[in-house]
């Protein structure tokens, strides 16, 4: 993921903003990695609006996730030195800490369900557990007690439930847990390595990273870990599968001999095409909530920047023209 912050425009130098229409126009927030400094953008997608929300100084943001309405993001920033969780509203005028601990956290993900809660990971040296939180930063509570390192809270569609990753029993592994009661469930067989959850927009099923056959590729399984399956059989590195908002799709990358290509793939394992058919890398796919476009990175013009292009590949747009590189951009919720 990426890794600066100084928030609200009267610290940042954001301009102000006049107020949109929410509902009515795409956007993007997306991390900017230039020289040392970690900067949080949001941009519209047509490229209008571009501006710093987080990061900035000697303070570093990364980690950017919507709120389920698109109108916050919460992020993680070392503005006070320590690794915390803030939000601030996507013009970037408010900010606030969610957090205040002796560790550092990590991963912050909101639910899907309004109004409900953020997960995020408290690191420590021989192990990580996940929290949940109100979005204004109260009610923190633990969800997990298991030995080994968490990466990447997933939530379910319906917010009952977090897909995550744990090397618990040595291996990088899929575990879930529920929120009512809080029981934890291996979904992935122990002494392989998988990665990256991610739910299908009916809660059903989920997509997943694996390497359990000497190669990267593709998988998908039941939300209990039941009817595995493997998608792709290529020859490069598959990774950040994207479900299509009506789940009959998946968009992911894959790098082979040092060039970052974007598939699709249907859930059955069909259909495999590539969408972007470029020399450079074409990597981190991300539908948009309406299914017309899917953003991604590329170099394919020097530093990395955002673009997006319709899912048949057409229509490639560049979003961004940033110094640094400009990676991870993930669609508001519309």
């Amino acid at each position: 993921m990426g890794l600066f912050l100084a928030m609200a425009a009267g610290c940042t130098g954001i301009p102000d903003i006049p107020r949109e229409a929410d509902s009515e126009i795409p956007r993007l927030a997306f991390t900017s990695l230039q020289g040392d400094s970690r900067y949080i953008y949001v941009v519209n997608a047509d490229g209008d609006r571009l501006r710093r929300v987080a990061g900035g100084g000697k303070s570093r943001a990364i980690w950017p996730s919507w709120s389920p309405m698109g109108k916050e993001v919460a992020y993680l920033t070392d503005q006070d030195g320590n690794w915390e969780i803030y939000s601030v509203d996507y013009a970037g005028r408010h900010s606030r800490r969610l957090t205040r601990t002796p560790e550092r956290e990590n991963a912050p993900a909101w639910s899907p369900v309004p109004g409900s809660w953020i997960a995020y990971i408290i690191q420590q040296e021989n192990e990580d557990q996940i929290f949940i939180m109100k979005p204004d930063g109260s009610q923190n509570t633990k969800i997990t007690n298991t030995p080994g390192h968490k990466v990447a809270p997933s939530w379910s569609p319906d917010g009952k439930e977090i897909a995550f990753e744990s090397n618990a029993d040595g291996n990088w592994g899929i575990y879930k847990v529920e929120l009512d009661g809080f029981e934890i469930q291996p979904l992935t067989e122990s002494g392989t390595i998988n990665e990256t959850p991610v739910w299908s927009p009916d809660g059903g099923k989920i997509a997943f990273e694996s390497d359990r056959q000497g190669n990267w590729e593709i998988y998908v399984m039941d939300a209990d870990g039941s009817n595995l399956k493997r998608l792709t059989h290529t020859a490069g590195a598959d990774s950040n599968p994207s479900w299509s908002p009506d789940g009959q799709w998946l968009a992911f990358d894959t790098i082979d001999q040092g060039n970052g290509e974007i598939h699709l793939i249907r859930p059955d394992g069909g259909g495999l095409e590539n969408i972007s058919d470029n020399p450079l890398d074409d990597i981190g796919p991300q539908w948009s909530p309406d299914g017309s476009k899917i953003a991604f990175s590329s170099n394919r013009n020097g530093t990395y920047q955002v673009y997006w292009m319709n899912p048949d590949g057409t229509n490639v747009r560049q979003v961004t023209t940033l110094k640094g590189d400009n990676k991870w951009p993930y669609w508001a919720p519309r």
